[in-house]
């Protein structure tokens, strides 16, 4: 059998898989997943207003990673990793859920940002979600 992971140490790993799901968070939605480069309507704004709710959601979720990573107080990590499972659930909720966008499907913000938003959400709550719950139970087998 494999050796379990000791709770009471600290374990980079989840930390760097965050790290790395909000790095490409940001790199998609300043590449391939942005909103419409014009903003001459109501439709079109809301969708930037959305990619900077993305923006500012993914830079909460990173500065939460990286701390992570270095954080060795086991409570410290079960309370960082239950914030950014619940910071993936609202990345997926924002663009079309909290914040309307565009109703043209073929636009941008709904082709791909959309899209892109709930996978990489569901990712991050996840994998946050996943490591909560590995050390609970941990915890509540002590």
């Amino acid at each position: 059998m494999g050796k379990m992971l000791d709770p009471t140490k600290a374990q980079p790993l989840v930390g760097v898989i965050l790290t790395v799901l909000a790095v490409a968070l940001l790199a998609g939605l300043l590449t391939v997943a942005g909103p419409c480069a014009v903003l001459d309507t109501d439709e079109t704004f809301s969708c930037f207003w959305a990619f900077r709710a993305l923006l500012g959601v993914d830079a909460v979720l990173l500065i939460i990673s990286l701390v992570r990573i270095f954080e060795q107080d086991e409570g410290e990590r079960r309370g960082l990793s239950f914030a950014a499972a619940l910071l993936g659930v609202l990345i997926a909720a924002l663009p079309g859920g909290l914040i309307d966008l565009c109703h043209g499907a073929s636009f941008p913000c709904n082709a791909a940002m959309r899209p892109f938003a709930l996978v990489m959400g569901a990712a991050i709550a996840l994998t946050g979600g996943i490591d909560l719950t590995r050390m609970l139970l941990a915890l509540r087998k002590r």
